[in-house]
Protein backbone atom coordinates (compact mmCIF):
# COMPACT_ATOMS: atom_id res chain seq x y z
CA UNK A 1 0.00 0.00 0.00
CA UNK A 2 1.35 3.41 -0.93
CA UNK A 3 0.73 6.65 0.89
CA UNK A 4 -1.68 7.79 -1.83
CA UNK A 5 -3.75 4.63 -1.27
CA UNK A 6 -3.96 5.21 2.48
CA UNK A 7 -7.28 6.81 3.51
CA UNK A 8 -5.98 8.92 6.41
CA UNK A 9 -3.54 11.24 4.65
CA UNK A 10 -2.73 13.17 7.83
CA UNK A 11 -1.67 9.94 9.56
CA UNK A 12 0.24 8.84 6.45
CA UNK A 13 2.19 12.11 6.44
CA UNK A 14 2.91 11.79 10.17
CA UNK A 15 4.19 8.22 9.68
CA UNK A 16 6.37 9.26 6.75
CA UNK A 17 7.88 12.16 8.72
CA UNK A 18 8.39 9.92 11.76
CA UNK A 19 10.27 7.30 9.75
CA UNK A 20 12.46 9.97 8.15
CA UNK A 21 13.27 11.34 11.61
CA UNK A 22 14.10 7.86 12.91
CA UNK A 23 16.43 7.19 10.00
CA UNK A 24 18.27 10.43 10.77
CA UNK A 25 18.53 9.44 14.45
CA UNK A 26 19.93 5.98 13.63
CA UNK A 27 18.30 4.42 16.72
CA UNK A 28 19.29 1.17 18.36
CA UNK A 29 15.80 0.79 19.87
CA UNK A 30 12.35 1.85 18.64
CA UNK A 31 8.87 1.50 20.14
CA UNK A 32 5.60 2.31 18.41
CA UNK A 33 2.27 2.43 20.22
CA UNK A 34 -1.09 2.93 18.52
CA UNK A 35 -4.62 3.01 19.93
CA UNK A 36 -8.05 2.77 18.36
CA UNK A 37 -10.71 4.06 20.74
CA UNK A 38 -13.60 2.87 18.57
CA UNK A 39 -12.35 -0.72 18.62
CA UNK A 40 -10.98 -0.46 22.16
CA UNK A 41 -7.59 -1.84 21.18
CA UNK A 42 -3.95 -0.86 21.45
CA UNK A 43 -0.94 -2.23 19.61
CA UNK A 44 2.74 -2.04 20.51
CA UNK A 45 5.68 -2.93 18.32
CA UNK A 46 9.31 -2.97 19.41
CA UNK A 47 12.64 -3.08 17.62
CA UNK A 48 15.76 -3.79 19.65
CA UNK A 49 14.04 -2.96 22.95
CA UNK A 50 14.98 -4.59 26.18
CA UNK A 51 13.24 -4.02 29.49
CA UNK A 52 15.47 -1.06 30.35
CA UNK A 53 14.82 0.56 26.96
CA UNK A 54 11.04 0.21 27.45
CA UNK A 55 11.34 1.80 30.90
CA UNK A 56 13.39 4.70 29.56
CA UNK A 57 10.88 5.23 26.77
CA UNK A 58 7.99 5.15 29.25
CA UNK A 59 9.87 7.73 31.33
CA UNK A 60 10.03 10.09 28.34
CA UNK A 61 6.31 9.65 27.66
CA UNK A 62 5.51 10.39 31.33
CA UNK A 63 7.64 13.55 31.13
CA UNK A 64 5.55 14.66 28.14
CA UNK A 65 2.33 13.98 30.07
CA UNK A 66 3.52 15.96 33.09
CA UNK A 67 4.58 18.87 30.90
CA UNK A 68 1.18 18.88 29.14
CA UNK A 69 -0.59 18.94 32.53
CA UNK A 70 1.60 21.80 33.78
CA UNK A 71 1.16 23.85 30.60
CA UNK A 72 -2.61 23.25 30.49
CA UNK A 73 -2.93 24.37 34.11
CA UNK A 74 -0.24 27.06 34.28
CA UNK A 75 -2.56 29.81 35.57
CA UNK A 76 -3.91 27.65 38.38
CA UNK A 77 -0.41 26.46 39.33
CA UNK A 78 0.89 30.05 39.32
CA UNK A 79 -1.97 31.10 41.61
CA UNK A 80 -1.20 28.26 44.02
CA UNK A 81 2.52 29.08 44.09
CA UNK A 82 1.84 32.78 44.59
CA UNK A 83 -0.52 31.98 47.45
CA UNK A 84 -3.59 33.39 45.76
CA UNK A 85 -6.84 31.75 46.80
CA UNK A 86 -9.83 31.11 44.58
CA UNK A 87 -13.41 31.78 45.61
CA UNK A 88 -15.35 28.61 46.44
CA UNK A 89 -17.39 29.02 43.24
CA UNK A 90 -14.21 29.09 41.13
CA UNK A 91 -12.71 25.96 42.71
CA UNK A 92 -15.04 23.74 40.68
CA UNK A 93 -13.65 25.31 37.49
CA UNK A 94 -10.05 24.63 38.46
CA UNK A 95 -9.95 20.88 37.90
CA UNK A 96 -6.70 19.62 36.44
CA UNK A 97 -7.07 18.71 32.78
Amino acid sequence: MTRTEFENQELAQFMEDMVKGLVDLDPNAVAVVAINDEKGVAATQYYGCGVEDKGRMAHHILEDIIMDIVLNNADMIRNIVMGEENDEDEEDDDEIE
